[in-house]
């Protein structure tokens, strides 16, 4: 998570300064546009964004806009996951109540789209999210993508006769088995009853 710390500057107390970690390996976006990502390097940071994300979870939080964009590489080369902005806390039912639909469109899950006015999902939003995340490391584009705005919520929505892998992508089917458990209904997602459902995930071994 990011961390901010107040500076007290002479001439400045007017001013709140915001101190973060240096990312010098820029963010997934970057990486994705400059390599093409094999199997090995999808697994290692898709776990790493399942920890992040296991970790935001057992605060008590929902992230809500997990997408490469947020992720950001440190000097080692390994993940942190960034803007919290979309962040929310989850009741002791954990759930979130929200009548706003937030995130990113290519992100954003079919429960969350439902949300205007009566929303109420857990932390399987996040989950839904590794799944396009996963996609698009491996094909190199998300895989509800269309031309207007409209289209791709009407993909997300009918997700089960829209998510198909491009016969030219060589995928295993370990990871087209992740994918598919994730981009699914809430009800039968991975990770809806406990994070381990996706740490043993034949993908991962």
């Amino acid at each position: 998570m990011d961390r901010t710390v107040t500076l007290c500057i002479p001439g400045c107390e007017q001013h709140l300064y915001m101190v973060m970690d240096y990312m010098p390996g820029g963010d997934i976006v970057n990486l994705m546009s400059n390599y093409d990502i094999p199997e090995t390097w999808a697994k290692f940071y898709t776990m790493e964004v399942v920890l992040a994300l296991d970790i935001i979870h057992s605060m008590g939080f929902v992230h809500r806009d997990v997408k490469p964009d947020n992720m950001l590489l440190d000097k080692y080369g390994h993940l942190k996951l960034a803007d919290f902005g979309t962040c929310m806390r989850m009741d002791e039912d954990g759930l979130v109540r929200s009548n706003n639909v937030v995130g990113t469109p290519d992100y954003i899950s079919p429960e969350v789209l439902q949300s205007h006015g009566k929303g109420i999902y857990g932390r399987e939003c996040d989950w839904w999210s590794v799944g396009i995340f996963v996609y698009e490391m491996l094909v190199g584009e998300t895989p509800f993508y269309a031309d207007s705005l409209l289209g791709t919520y009407n993909k997300i929505m009918y997700h089960e006769k829209n998510l198909s892998f491009p016969d030219e992508e060589e995928i295993s089917n370990e990871a087209k088995s992740l994918i598919q458990g994730l981009l699914c209904d809430r009800t039968k997602r991975l990770g809806r009853n406990s994070v381990d459902e996706i740490k043993n995930h034949p993908f991962f071994l």
